[in-house]
């Protein structure tokens, strides 16, 4: 359910406007969800929820291309098998219902202690036909989506992978 009310919040900071922003690569720390990332633009940042069922939404919008970092960070330790990764994935995909499942590979980019998968989806954002490829990854404490979103296009624009290819957490024993 929390990765519901998650995922229709990216979808609504998909479609707003962000003004103004910077369109230098730079690398994005943020402690409180133990991660970095090589990102463009000036990210912000939302939560959506509170205490340990909060999502926090990392967001830039650069050009014709988004990059988000959705995470939870739990307090109590969470089982990392492929059971519990299924169970995440399946309620993230589900907060995604104008959203159809094209492809899931092995993660392009594996963190050490994390399940990570990589994903392909076909979104209907309004009259927009859009693209969300990216990872998302399952740990003790944490669970990540990192992605780029774009109009469906019939080739990838490079930069996508450049993003979500550069995420690493900080601290791995977490």
């Amino acid at each position: 359910m929390r990765y519901w009310v998650l995922a229709l919040f990216l979808l609504t900071c998909l479609v707003a406007p962000f003004a103004g922003q910077n369109d230098q690569w730079q690398r994005y720390r943020n402690e409180g969800g133990n991660f970095s990332v090589m990102i463009l633009g000036d990210p912000k940042e939302s939560v959506n929820g509170e205490g340990a069922q909060a999502s926090h939404t990392i967001q830039s919008i650069s050009g014709t291309v988004g990059y988000t970092v959705v995470y939870v960070a739990n307090p109590v330790e969470q089982k990392v098998d492929d059971a519990t990764f299924k169970v995440y994935r399946d309620a993230f995909l589900q907060g995604l219902p104008q959203c159809t499942l094209a492809k899931e590979d092995a993660s392009s980019h594996p963190l050490s202690g994390y399940i990570g998968r990589w994903y392909r989806m076909n979104c209907d954002i309004g009259s927009q036909k859009m693209s969300f490829i990216g990872n998302l990854y399952w740990g003790r404490h944490y669970a990540y989506a990192v992605l780029a979103m774009f109009s469906t296009a019939s080739a990838d624009p490079p930069e996508a992978g450049k993003f979500y290819n550069s995420f690493s957490v900080l601290d791995g024993s977490k």
